[in-house]
């Protein structure tokens, strides 16, 4: 058994489908791309660390169990990543395995952890503190100061002490000169690492049965951190992004180490990247760093996921800057009232301007993917049928955009979450607790009491599920791997593809 010092385990999705075929199904693979950033960091000061992602390592082996790792090394730390709330139920169930096995500090981290700090420590002993908001510093601190159990010390903590909980202060704040320092392309610090670019780049569930073909190798690019907008159903808006981690602006990563990035993704073997990060309308920051790609000549596919409308430019700069094999623009109207939309998204664009948009990406020849929802606050079934036909005009013009829409989530930290009474909605999933419950009954094909987390004043749970499996048998057309599927008997249901709060 091998010391190390820091151990990362990433929990991935289970469900457990008892319908008319049991599929134990292995989903939400994607692991937020800050934990080899993380753990390179950890190397160069001199901190031994390796990755573990429990659901690739299930999926290439059937037998795998999380205890398994304790056998091959015995950690001083380890650390979870609890980013989206998806994973909440498998995040604690590894801490348990944890405990048990091992003498480690366990320490949890990302955007839900944060939200529900407090809660967490409450109810689970197995988890001995949480890293709130933005994570080096404190991280780096934590392993200096754990021995000597100054945990005052750490910046962004929220730890338990002689039964208590402690508070540090939110005193770390990542600016673009922390951003630079990071290196996310030291793949060889995750176990399997080459599975899992090919495992992310599959559609739906994720389980790699022999029908599904790893066409490609796929990696997620950050670009920066932080949102100047609060769209009512997200749970990583300027708001939020201030109370999770105390940041009252976008920060860029620089142009150059993006680029740098990019080429060793390229040196590895990589062939398409998803970049989700677009703060500002202007895209001035896209335009230099689009040149600079140009000028060192990367080869490289990606799929950007734009916030707002652009221009003609962008989508002609966009063209000529990345490989077309596996290159899209993504924009998500989410709703086809314009009414509805507006009261929703924090950018906002009309139906003609839309359709302005997309007839400059049929003249520039480049392909789309355009995504709706159902579940917005304020929509009735009159409104989303005006969805259902706005897609249908769509299709009509641009027959090869790919088109989908699934159900939003409850997601905490949200605006309507925060403030249900202001949006019309009624909650389901209130604590971390109750998302511990349902995903957990998931993971045991158990019955669960809501799907969504939430009814609207406008719409039930039921209504706004049915309304998603609506719009995909009449004009879905397909690409799965932009939202969490579940098996609920013979339907596959649609759940809007969690935000990756940059």
């Amino acid at each position: 058994m091998k010391d190390i010092d820091m151990l990362f385990v990433h929990p991935s999705t289970h469900c457990l489908s008892l319908g008319s075929r049991v599929t134990d199904l292995v989903t939400f693979v994607t692991m937020p791309i800050g934990t080899i950033a993380l753990a390179d960091l950890l190397e160069r000061n001199g901190y031994s660390t390796k990755i573990f992602h429990t659901g690739i390592e299930q999926m290439y082996n059937r037998d795998f169990q999380v205890e398994d790792l304790f056998k091959k090394c015995d950690p001083r730390v380890v650390g979870i990543d609890l980013h989206w709330f998806v994973h909440s139920y498998d995040a604690i169930r590894i801490a348990r395995i944890a405990k048990e096995q091992s003498n480690a500090h366990v320490v949890l981290g990302g955007f839900t952890a944060s939200y529900f700090a407090e809660e967490i420590l409450s109810s689970f002993d197995e988890v001995d503190s949480v890293i709130r908001g933005d994570a080096e510093v404190p991280l780096l601190e934590l392993m200096k100061n754990l021995k000597n159990e100054r945990l005052s010390n750490v910046p962004n903590l929220t730890y338990r002490r002689d039964g208590s909980l402690e508070v540090s202060e939110m005193s770390y704040i990542a600016g673009e000169d922390d951003l630079r320092q990071l290196n996310y392309t030291n793949f060889k610090l995750l176990s399997n690492y080459d599975k899992y670019h090919r495992a992310i780049s599959q559609s739906g569930d994720l389980d790699p049965y022999a029908w599904k073909v790893n066409v490609k190798r796929q990696a997620w690019v950050p670009l920066g951190r932080g949102c100047t907008v609060n769209c009512s159903y997200c749970g990583g808006g300027s708001m939020a992004h201030y109370g999770l981690t105390g940041r009252g602006r976008p920060v860029f990563h620089p142009t150059e180490q993006v680029v740098q990035t990019l080429s060793k993704f390229e040196e590895e073997g990589i062939d398409a990247t998803y970049m989700d990060f677009d703060p500002f309308p202007d895209r001035g920051y896209f335009r230099k760093l689009f040149e600079e790609i140009r000028k060192e000549k990367v080869d490289i596919s990606t799929e950007f996921a734009l916030w707002s409308l652009s221009d003609r430019g962008f989508i002609r700069d966009f063209a000529d800057t990345f490989n077309p094999l596996y290159s899209t623009l993504v924009m998500s109207p989410e709703s086809g009232s314009e009414e509805v939309r507006r009261k929703n998204k924090g950018f906002y664009f009309g139906n003609e301007e839309l359709f302005r948009w997309l007839r400059d990406a049929r003249r520039e020849m480049v392909s789309l993917e355009v995504y709706f929802a159902s579940g917005l606050c304020w929509e009735t079934e009159e409104n989303f049928d005006e969805t259902i036909n706005l897609a249908k005009s769509i299709l009509d013009d641009y027959p090869v955009v790919t088109i989908s829409c699934g159900a939003l989530v409850m997601e905490p930290g949200s605006p309507r979450f925060k403030e249900p009474e202001k949006f019309g909605i009624k909650l389901k999933f209130g604590t971390f607790a109750d998302y511990y419950k349902h995903f957990m009954g998931l993971a045991m094909g158990l019955p669960t009491e809501t799907q969504l987390g939430y009814d609207t004043i406008w719409q039930s749970e039921r209504q706004i599920v049915e309304n998603s499996i609506r719009f995909e048998k009449m004009i879905g057309t397909g690409q799965p791997s932009r939202w969490l599927s579940l098996l609920d008997g013979e339907d596959v249901l649609m759940f809007k593809k969690l935000p990756f709060h940059s």
